[in-house]
């Protein structure tokens, strides 16, 4: 993963939070953003910009979002992640979001299932 400079033809330039150059490509394959306390809507549009502005140099987005813990909370208690490409031109996401990490109580126990 790489930490590069992206410009985009949208007259400003992004940087992912992760990415994935192979080889000697000047433009990464896949970006990755995540947020915790950065709202869902600001990560769509990071992933937006990121597969729009790149012309089609980029082919895959993903987003990871991992909700903020609240007062008292010591674990975190939800994340989802969600697959992004371009298709004409447009960002569109790939099905539904994948939820990997949701913890609940059963019955006074704690189960943590990673992909609920």
């Amino acid at each position: 993963m790489t930490s590069t400079n992206i410009p985009l033809t949208y007259a400003r330039t992004k940087v992912p939070d992760g990415a994935i150059v192979p080889g000697e490509r000047l433009w990464p394959t896949i970006v990755v953003e995540v947020g915790y306390e950065e709202p869902y809507d600001d990560l769509k549009d990071d992933v937006k910009l990121l597969l729009e502005g790149s012309g089609g140099q980029i082919s895959k987005a993903i987003i990871i979002k991992v909700e903020p813990l609240r007062e008292g909370e010591t674990e975190v208690q939800s994340a989802f992640v969600e697959m992004w490409h371009l298709s004409e031109g447009r960002a569109k996401k790939d099905g539904s979001r994948k939820v990997i990490f949701y913890n609940y109580p059963i019955s006074g126990f704690t189960f943590t299932n990673s992909w609920i």
